[in-house]
């Protein structure tokens, strides 16, 4: 490896030097994994974290967010499906906070040196005896193997598809190779809105790092690819992402802006990002929705506001280029730009398709090629908005049958 060439590892979560993990059943779920544990056989080292901005953000949200403000460092995060912790009072705090500490006495940390993180029904409480027995089983199962990080990723999965993992290998700009890897859930309530979804991140890297280099890493990482997607714009109360760092890789220690660990960071969570636009509720293709030459602040906006609207959702599963829901989008998502000069472009694996040019719609009703490019299960639309030189890229999919089944009746 040389330069800031990034190499893809087949692994998950364990990947990075010093990073443990089980997945392990409790009997919160109904059927299947749901604890996962994460650890770090360093002990409570530099972590970092962003949560969702919700008002009403669940237990274990505030809990962990009380612990990284504490120390900025964790050595274990533990986390559940198949209940959300979510609006359920001082109880609630009660428990995740029993979780923590339970969970740290067992590894020999402290409380506020575990995170906990839960997804899964709103206003329900956790089984707690189930809970506790399950921490004990998951620190017991602790393992470094390719079967562990997987048993982990499935263990935090509700309505997903599958799990959702990512890890590469990249060099700092002191030439030293680095692992970064996380794992991810997230199927619907997916629109986050992340600050220093539901949707859950777990980070590692054996990188030697300060605790604010990384935060701030984080958060630029964020602010590109999970504040960039959106299933069905709801921001879930209990969105979480954090990352820990064990230090193995023995590189000098990172306290600014590294080219190599950023490009390695962007690439994992970019991708995990598009998992889990890509495995969505229901979902049957994803939308990359790319806006350029925007006014300053005003690219994000555009492309939110495309691949968030109901209406293009819907034409996108039917493979109808109704470049109409996408115009009318625009015009409502805050961005100035002249719509006589906006360009329009649809592709695909099948070719591209050009819908509006210079504001002049382009081809007939039926637009037989923009049918044959949107037949794909990915399809990007591109914006040429003429207006500034700003660029953003948001993901988004399309909406189904299958995604209104499984909302109507999920309480039930």
């Amino acid at each position: 490896m040389s330069g800031m060439e990034l190499r893809r590892l087949r692994g998950g979560v364990t990947e990075a030097e010093g990073f443990l993990a089980s997945g392990v059943r409790a009997g919160i779920r109904s059927q299947g994994l749901d604890l996962a544990l994460l650890y770090c056989e360093e002990g409570a080292v530099p972590s970092a974290g962003a949560f969702t901005t919700s008002l009403t953000r669940a237990a274990p949200v505030v809990i962990t967010m009380n612990h990284l403000r504490r120390e900025r460092r964790l050595g274990a995060v533990l986390a559940n499906s198949g209940c959300a912790n979510s609006f359920t009072g001082e109880r609630g705090r009660r428990d995740a906070e029993r979780m923590a500490g339970l969970t740290a006495e067992l590894l020999g940390l402290r409380t506020h040196q575990v995170g906990v993180a839960s997804t899964g029904m709103i206003g329900t409480f956790l089984p707690m005896e189930k809970v506790e027995r399950g921490i004990r089983e998951a620190v017991a199962r602790l393992s470094s193997s390719r079967r562990a990080s997987r048993e982990a990723a499935r263990a935090i999965l509700t309505t997903d598809r599958g799990p959702k993992e990512v890890a590469v290998s990249v060099e700092t700009e002191d030439g030293t190779t680095v692992t970064i890897a996380g794992m991810a859930k997230g199927a619907g309530m997916i629109r986050p809105r992340l600050k220093t979804a539901t949707m859950l991140v777990f980070l590692t890297t054996d990188a030697r790092v300060d605790p604010l280099f990384l935060r701030s890493s984080l958060q630029a990482s964020v602010d590109g690819s999970l504040n960039m997607i959106t299933v069905d714009n709801d921001t879930s109360t209990n969105d979480m992402v954090l990352m820990m760092a064990s230090g193995r890789a023995g590189n000098r220690e990172l306290k600014r802006r590294d080219r190599g660990f950023q490009l390695g960071l962007d690439f994992v969570l970019r991708e995990l990002a598009r998992e889990i636009v890509r495995g969505a509720e229901g979902a049957t293709r994803l939308m990359e929705v790319r806006v350029k030459n925007a006014r300053r602040g005003e690219a994000r906006k555009a492309a939110l506001a495309v691949a968030g609207s109901n209406l293009l959702k819907a034409a996108l599963f039917g493979g109808d280029p109704n470049w109409g829901r996408i115009v009318a989008a625009l015009g409502y998502s805050g961005a100035r730009f002249d719509p006589g000069k906006l360009t329009l472009k649809v592709k695909s694996r099948r070719g591209e398709a050009t819908l509006v040019e210079g504001g002049r719609p382009l081809g007939g009703p039926e637009l037989p090629e923009a049918v044959e490019v949107m037949r794909e299960d990915e399809v990007i639309f591109e914006i040429d908005l003429k207006a500034g030189e700003e660029e953003a890229t948001a993901w988004g999919c399309d909406l189904t049958y299958e995604y209104v089944r499984i909302n109507s009746r999920y309480r039930t």
